[in-house]
């Protein structure tokens, strides 16, 4: 048992490498901003949210990994404690962490034959547990579900600018338009756009403008990394120290429950 006690071990704490890889990378570069552009030739003004798609790519590589290996951990678990009371091989290399769609799945598909098979103390624990999607451990199903998720498409964190208000704006670009209502920061190219007045040619050389006339400045308010299909509103770096902290719980109960079995 030992080994792969171990192998569960080190999964997860392969998992909280990646995380901390993650939140090094969010922390020397930001993956999202929010800009605003200003075209001093034609004194249009506007505020936007930016992308940096090259973070943002390897973010979502990262956020795979550490999902795939907390999956991974619940199955090395799952499979230690059940493995030797497999009736058949290909019952044992089918064996796997349960998650059902409620706990009458769990009660009638997987319980029944542990306490006789495993022991009664496992099924209890596995039980305690709540593997199931309604009302049960909606981290669990998440580490579950993300990972099926990452097999067929990239889970790709986003920028949540729904903190920003029309003052924030304000206190650093004074021109900013008041008395805006039902305005909405996102993902646009373009969220607000307003007219200043535009400098002549002599006053942009003196000025250094660039060739462009266009120059972009980064605004100094909250930009919260998210990932949706895991949380809206928690961020990314947050919500998946989460998962990592359930992995952890379900190897502890699973085992002592193994451990104090007569």
């Amino acid at each position: 048992m030992v080994q792969i006690m171990n192998s569960a071990t080190l999964k997860i704490q392969r998992a909280e490498k990646h995380l901390a890889e993650l939140k090094s990378l969010f922390q020397s570069t930001k993956p999202f901003q929010y800009m605003l552009e200003t075209n001093f030739k034609t004194g249009e003004k506007s505020i936007f949210a930016k992308k940096n798609e090259q973070i943002v790519n390897e973010a979502t590589i990262i956020i795979g990994d550490i999902i795939h290996n907390l999956r991974a951990s619940l199955d090395h678990v799952y499979w230690d404690c059940t493995n030797a009371h497999a009736r058949s091989e290909g019952e044992r290399k089918n064996i796997q962490f349960p998650i059902t769609k409620n706990e009458k799945a769990l009660k009638e598909s997987i319980l029944p034959g542990l306490p006789k098979r495993v022991s009664e103390s496992f099924a209890n624990a596995l039980d305690s547990l709540k593997p199931y999607r309604e009302n049960g451990n909606k981290f669990l199903c998440a580490i579950h579900d993300l990972d099926v998720i990452d097999k067929h498409k990239l889970l790709i964190p986003t920028g949540n600018y729904t903190q920003i208000s029309s003052t924030m704006i304000q206190s650093q670009v004074p021109d900013f338009p008041t008395g805006l209502m039902s305005v909405g920061f996102g993902n646009c190219y373009r969220d607000v756009t307003w007219h200043s007045k535009p400098m002549s040619w002599a006053q942009r050389r003196k000025a250094k403008i660039p060739r462009t006339n266009i120059i972009e400045q980064e605004l100094d308010v909250p930009v919260q990394i998210v990932l949706d299909s895991l949380s809206h509103s928690r961020p990314a770096d947050d919500a998946l120290s989460d998962l990592v902290s359930v992995a952890y719980d379900a190897k502890k109960v699973l085992y002592e429950s193994i451990e104090n079995t007569p």
